[in-house]
């Protein structure tokens, strides 16, 4: 299969343009270059330039080669690999057929690199690169560093122009995985609780490769990612107005909110269920996703039923690997743990899973008491008594006797690991049971916190790691 592509310009895109260089000690990339081209590592990249001044007699071919390879190995030195750089040593007057924006290079990279096109991205600061990207059919991305600000002027009305860099790959992210998304595929994105496993929630088929790549049963609904409030009307029925007074107060963030399904709904999202879990989340990323994409996305989280949550990408693709169409990197997640979600299907509303809104928060929210609810159906993600497990086992004891066990557990052989109280706050738990698996630990020993607050999501994360592995619900 073609690969996708970004081609990137160099002097105003990726470093700063003072001109034309001669010497490497010149070379200034912006502060963005680097992260925002780690974003695009599923992407071909390669860089043109067009480099008159070689034509004019400014700077020596040998020159402008010793720059472009200075720049390939800065790249290279921080994991970014470029597949070939394209550079123009001709003035525009000269009327060859390589400078921007007459399609040559791309036209080499697509025959030599198995290129597509269609699928593929032009970055620049000039309204030649805008160009190019129409003559190849690519997307093309306008920035405002360079010379970007001084020709904007020039570009038609209908162009994506963005700050710098960084803007720009966050862009293709998210165009290229709502283009996936549209086209019924699989894409794990960021929220800020956990990463999701996400497809269109109106495509039944793709819903039934996210269960399938998850290896989770049908009967366990998914939760229907929205873009804002406003969109739950096309979701939704019947909408109580604890609904509406919540939603305005946490959305976006992590709450997920029970309700009647519209007929929009497939079954295969909910289970079979009449009600549909809707969130609003908070996570730029995610937000973007969702407004690019226009629609709702179905997703749990992105690891295998059952297991620890991933809260980076590369958890993500660790535990998933190319099963994934595409995995958004938005860096690790701020709050950690799943959604808070409230059952509003019934007269008084109830917490069917604690996460990262509060049973206090909620509360004081709608000036009742709202419980938690104990339930052996499955209405939801994580109800399962044996959930967020990693492959150690993990025991549950007081503080005070944390040490004794350990020890009495390395007597016997066993390598073991303790939960720091930092390790416990919830932007930290899943990964500190991800490292204590890496580690080698055959046992995790915590100490659970107080149910109250974010204390009680995180007590409940943790007694559902360490409930016996045979349990059934």
């Amino acid at each position: 299969m073609k690969k996708p592509a970004v081609f990137l310009d160099r002097d105003g895109t990726l470093i700063e343009d003072v001109g034309f260089i001669r010497d490497v000690a010149r070379v200034e990339f912006y502060p963005d270059t680097i992260e925002a081209l780690r974003r695009l590592r599923d992407f071909a990249l390669f860089i043109v330039t067009n480099q008159s001044g070689i034509a004019k007699g400014l700077i020596s071919a040998d020159e402008a080669h010793g720059i472009n390879q200075f720049v390939v190995q800065h790249l290279a030195e921080a994991g970014i690999t470029i597949q070939a750089v394209y550079c123009c040593p001709h003035e525009r007057a000269d009327g060859c057929e390589c400078i921007k924006p007459n399609p040559y290079f791309p036209r080499i990279a697509e025959r030599d690199f198995g290129i597509d096109l269609t699928r593929s991205y032009v970055v620049g600061d000039h309204p030649s690169d805008a160009e190019l990207a129409d003559r190849v059919g690519a997307k093309g991305i306008y920035v405002l560093t360079g010379h970007g600000l001084k020709h904007r002027e020039e570009l038609p009305a209908d162009r994506t122009i963005v700050a710098g860099i960084e803007e720009a790959s966050a862009a293709i992210v998210r165009s290229h995985a709502a283009s996936l998304l549209n086209a019924g595929g699989v894409v794990a994105f960021p929220t800020e609780t956990v990463y999701g496993l996400g497809a269109d929630a109106s495509n039944e088929a793709a819903v039934r490769r996210v269960f399938r790549i998850k290896g989770r049963p049908e009967n366990h609904p998914l939760i229907v990612h929205i873009a804002d409030a406003d969109m739950m009307t096309e979701w939704a029925v019947d909408l109580p107005n604890a609904a509406i007074r919540l939603a305005e107060r946490f959305w976006p963030g992590p709450l997920t909110l029970i309700v009647p399904k519209s007929s929009r709904v497939p079954d295969i999202v909910t289970g079979g269920q009449a009600s549909v879990g809707l969130r609003v989340p908070s996570h730029p990323l995610a937000l973007a996703l969702l407004k690019e994409f226009g629609g709702g996305i179905a997703a749990p989280s992105a690891n295998r039923f059952g297991l620890v949550s991933p809260t980076t990408a590369e958890h993500v693709r660790r535990d998933l690997g190319d099963d994934v169409d595409y995995v958004v990197d938005g860096g690790a997640c701020d709050v950690g743990l799943e959604s808070t979600i409230v059952d509003l299907t019934s007269d008084r509303p109830g917490i069917l899973r604690p996460g990262g809104v509060t049973q206090e928060e909620i509360e004081a929210t709608l000036g009742y008491k709202v419980p938690v609810a104990m339930t052996s159906d499955v209405r939801v993600s994580g109800q399962l008594k044996t959930h967020y497990a990693p492959r150690a086992a993990v025991v549950l004891a007081p503080q005070n006797e944390l040490e004794q066990r350990a020890r009495e557990l390395q007597t016997m052989g066993h390598e073991v690991r303790i939960l720091s109280p930092t390790d416990l706050e919830p932007q930290n738990l899943f990964a500190s049971l991800r490292r204590a698996d890496d580690e080698g630990a055959a046992f995790i020993l915590a100490s659970a916190p107080e149910g109250q607050g974010l204390g009680l999501a995180v007590a409940d994360r943790l007694q559902k790691a360490a409930a016996p592995r045979d349990s059934a619900d």
